[in-house]
C-alpha cells in the first residue's frame, strides 16, 4: 500500500485541506503503518457519511470514493484550472506542477478500502466501495474526469484535465451556471427552467436576443441589451430562458438586484479574466429622477475609463424605455439653467445599450393565440370556442392583456376543469 502525502499538493490545495480527505489519509496511512484502526470507527463512518451528501446532485459512473475524488478535482480552483478554462497554459512550472500532483491525486482515487472494511465488520456495506446506481440528477459530464483519473498515462490525465476546465469551467464557475449577487457571487442550483419553447409569440424579439448572446457566445461583437416594454410580456423570461438555451455552453449569469448597481464594477472585475462568458442580468430596473446611481451606470456601459470585458454583458428588463423616471417638472422652462440638457442627460442612459428590444402587450388576436398555444401544449381538455369564450371573460376581469395573464388564466382553467371532473366522478 502506498502512503498518501498530501503534502504535495500546492496547486489542488482544496484537497490537501478538505476534511473529509484528511481523516481518510490519517486512517489509511496508520492502517499502513500497523493495522490496529479500531478506535478510528467514528471518522470511518463519518467519512462514508460525506461521501453519501456529496452524490446527492453530482456523481460519476463510479464509486461513491471516486466520485468524492473526481467532484474535488472538478471543482478546484488553482493556477493550473483557471489557466486551462482560458484555455492558456502558457506557464510549463505550472503544467509540471500539475504532473507531480496528477500522481498523488491518482493514488486517492484508486484506494482500495477492501481491507479496512473488513476491519470494521462493513465489507458488505461499505459506502467506499458502493457504485453510484443512475440518478437523473447527476451532472454527467463530469465522468471526462473520472476518465482522466483512469488513464495510465500522466501526461493524457493533464490534457484531459486542461480540456474539462476549458470545456465546462473550474470552481464556483464549474458548480453552477446561475448566481445571484449579495456581496459575493451566490450560486443557484435550481434555477428557472423556462425555455424559449414555452413563451408563445414574440418571435423577432425572441430571434434578436438568441442571435446576440449567439455572437457573444462566439466571441464576435455582441451588444449590452435592454428589453423594455409592457408589464407581464416576457422580457424577463426571455432573459432567462438563454441559460437553459445555451446549457451546454460556458455561459454564467449573474442577477443583479438594483440595489446592489453600485457594485457593478467590482462584480465585472470578479470575471472578467475568467474563461466563462456572463450575462449580468438587472431584472426591472428604473431610476427616479432624484437618484443619481444611473450616472455610475452608464459609465459602465460605455464612457468610463475602463473598458468593458470582452466576456461580460449586460442585460436589462424594464418596463419603460427611458429608465430615467421623466415628469413634467423637467420639461419646464427655468426648472434648470439648461433644461434640455439636463433631461437630455437623465434619458440618455437607454442609449447607451447597443441592442434595444420592445415588448408590446398583445393585440385580442395574438392574445388568444397565446392562450391555445399554452392550452395545447399542456393538454388543456377543452373545446376551443369554450376557451376562447373563457380567456375573453377573464381578459374583462384583468383589465390587462399579456404573456403572463394568458398564464394565469390557463392555470385557472385547467383547475377549473379537474375540479368539475373531480364532481362528476
Amino acid at each position: 500500500m502506498s502512503k498518501i502525502n498530501l503534502d504535495v499538493l500546492i496547486l489542488y490545495s482544496n484537497i490537501r485541506e478538505d476534511e473529509t480527505i484528511n481523516l481518510a489519509t490519517k486512517i489509511y496511512n496508520e492502517f499502513d503503518y500497523h493495522e490496529y484502526i479500531s478506535y478510528m470507527q467514528a471518522d470511518y463512518y463519518r467519512i462514508q457519511e460525506s461521501l453519501l451528501e456529496a452524490a446527492i446532485d453530482t456523481c460519476i459512473e463510479g464509486t461513491y470514493w471516486q466520485n468524492y475524488i473526481c467532484k474535488l478535482i472538478s471543482e478546484s480552483e488553482n493556477r493550473f484550472s483557471l489557466m486551462s478554462e482560458k484555455g492558456e497554459m502558457d506557464d510549463k512550472n505550472i503544467y509540471k506542477i500539475a504532473l507531480r500532483e496528477i500522481k498523488e491525486l491518482k493514488i486517492l482515487y484508486n484506494l482500495d478500502w477492501s481491507r479496512i472494511d473488513e476491519i470494521f465488520g462493513n465489507a458488505e456495506t461499505s459506502v467506499y466501495s458502493m457504485r453510484l446506481q443512475d440518478n437523473s440528477a447527476c451532472i454527467g459530464y463530469r465522468n471526462k474526469v473520472r476518465n482522466a483519473m483512469e488513464s495510465d498515462s500522466d501526461e493524457s490525465t493533464a490534457e484531459m484535465l486542461m480540456n474539462y476546465y476549458e470545456e465546462h469551467g473550474c470552481g464556483i464557475f464549474e458548480q453552477y451556471q446561475a448566481f445571484t449577487w449579495d456581496g459575493k457571487l451566490v450560486g443557484v442550483r435550481n434555477y428557472d427552467k423556462v425555455t424559449f419553447d414555452h413563451l408563445i409569440g414574440y418571435e423577432r424579439q425572441k430571434a434578436a436576443l438568441i442571435e446576440n448572446t449567439e455572437f457573444f457566445l462566439k466571441g464576435y461583437s455582441a451588444n449590452n441589451v435592454l428589453l423594455h416594454g409592457d408589464r407581464g410580456t416576457g422580457k424577463s423570461s426571455c432573459v432567462k430562458a438563454l441559460l437553459n438555451k445555451f446549457h451546454n455552453s460556458k455561459l454564467r449569469m449573474i442577477s443583479l438586484n438594483k440595489n446592489h448597481i453600485d457594485q457593478l464594477n467590482h462584480i465585472i472585475n470578479i470575471i472578467a479574466n475568467r474563461g466563462c462568458k456572463y450575462i449580468i442580468y438587472i431584472d426591472d430596473l428604473s431610476f427616479e429622477d432624484t437618484e443619481t446611481e444611473y450616472k455610475q451606470f452608464k459609465s459602465v456601459l460605455e464612457g468610463g475609463i475602463e473598458a468593458q470585458p470582452a466576456n461580460v454583458l449586460i442585460y436589462v428588463t424594464s418596463n419603460r424605455r427611458n429608465i430615467i423616471k421623466e415628469t413634467w417638472k423637467d420639461r419646464e422652462d427655468g426648472a434648470e439653467v439648461h433644461s434640455r440638457e439636463g433631461m437630455q442627460e437623465r434619458l440618455s442612459l437607454a442609449d447607451r445599450f447597443g441592442l434595444t428590444i420592445t415588448f408590446s402587450a398583445p393585440d385580442k388576436e395574438n392574445f388568444l393565440k397565446i392562450v391555445k398555444g399554452i392550452a395545447m401544449r399542456e393538454k388543456i381538455e377543452i373545446e376551443e370556442s369554450h376557451l376562447i369564450e373563457e380567456a375573453l371573460m377573464w381578459d374583462v376581469r384583468q383589465k390587462g392583456r399579456s404573456g403572463r395573464s394568458a398564464r394565469q388564466f390557463i392555470n385557472y382553467i385547467h383547475s377549473k376543469i379537474m375540479v368539475e371532473k373531480g364532481e362528476l366522478m
